[in-house]
């Protein structure tokens, strides 16, 4: 169901709120992607580290792909449960349903916008700068840098451990990767799905409304 009333909105959304097309956003995360991957892969060879390549090691890609997805899927379930839990978390997701134009989002922006964020984001923090500075303060920074609140703060460094973690245990970037796009996919869609529902609760909302006023028109005429 694709309405489009303009007043049926995220609640606390204002109506002249200019929202953000999903392809700006993909195109500013290419934009910014490519800075990432260029700073993380000039970063490993000034500091003489491995080479880049080591990152992405030939054999047994598929089963730490497979991996990563498994346990992107188990961490987005569960915090998509925190989320509803902890208030502030749950700012974020209608802070993001006030700035997006969610009528045009769709599965392929959502897809575009987890792999620009899971290749070079883990390119940049688990590939370039966990092996410099740790696994802890490079989380920590990754948390930081995604800091909308202090709760989206915890949740971020937490989900860095995560992934850096998997990085350091599979030696490569395959699973981080593969965690971290699908997380950002299936976060995405469940807002997609969040939105939808109360676009749906709002226009039963209304027709319940108009049903009832010509109701109660027709007993005043009925009156009449």
């Amino acid at each position: 169901m694709h309405l489009t009333i303009p007043h049926l909105m995220a609640p606390g959304q204002s109506p002249v709120t200019p929202r953000l097309h999903p392809r700006v956003l993909v195109g500013l995360g290419a934009a910014s992607g490519a800075l990432m991957v260029i700073g993380g892969v000039a970063w490993a060879l000034l500091a003489g580290q491995d080479l880049p390549h080591t990152w992405f090691p030939r054999h047994g890609w598929l089963p730490d792909v497979t991996l990563g997805v498994f346990v992107g899927g188990a961490f987005t379930f569960l915090a998509w449960r925190l989320f509803q839990k902890v208030p502030s978390l749950h700012r974020v997701g209608r802070l993001l349903m006030s700035v997006v134009d969610m009528r045009a989002l769709r599965f392929h922006h959502a897809l575009l916008l987890g792999l620009l964020a899971g290749i070079p984001e883990e390119i940049l923090f688990r590939g370039a700068m966990q092996p410099a500075w740790g696994l802890l303060l490079a989380s920590v920074i990754f948390g930081a840098l995604h800091a909308i609140s202090f709760a989206y703060f915890l949740y971020a460094t937490g989900a860095g451990l995560l992934l850096g973690l998997l990085a350091l245990w599979r030696a490569g970037l395959w699973a981080p990767i593969a965690a971290h796009t699908v997380i950002d996919l299936l976060m995405l869609l469940r807002l997609i799905r969040t939105w939808q529902e109360q676009q749906q609760r709002a226009a039963q909302t209304i027709a319940e409304s108009l049903e009832l006023q010509g109701i109660v028109g027709g007993h005043a005429d009925d009156v009449d």
